[in-house]
């Protein structure tokens, strides 16, 4: 499954818990290299980036997406590499 037909699968099938879900990014500022971003931030998907509500200049790039994960269980939804 490609990375964003995982995301919009999750939009639009839960949508009443998203934030229960998280992106995990690489993030080249971050302590760790890594940032969490919970779904209830995302605004849309692409073919090649992720938008971020209420900042139209916040766009993360796919090719940045490491995985997604369910945070109430830690279950990993979608991995890069599968």
């Amino acid at each position: 499954m490609r990375i964003k037909d995982a995301i919009n699968m999750i939009i639009w099938k839960y949508p009443d818990k998203l934030h229960d879900y998280v992106v995990i990014i690489k993030d080249r500022l971050a302590d760790k290299g890594l940032k969490e971003i919970y779904f209830n931030e995302i605004e849309r998907v692409d073919n090649y980036y992720l938008y971020l509500k209420g900042n139209e200049d916040i766009v993360i790039p796919l090719h940045r997406v490491l995985m997604i994960r369910r945070k109430s269980d830690n279950a990993t939804i979608w991995k890069r590499g599968d």
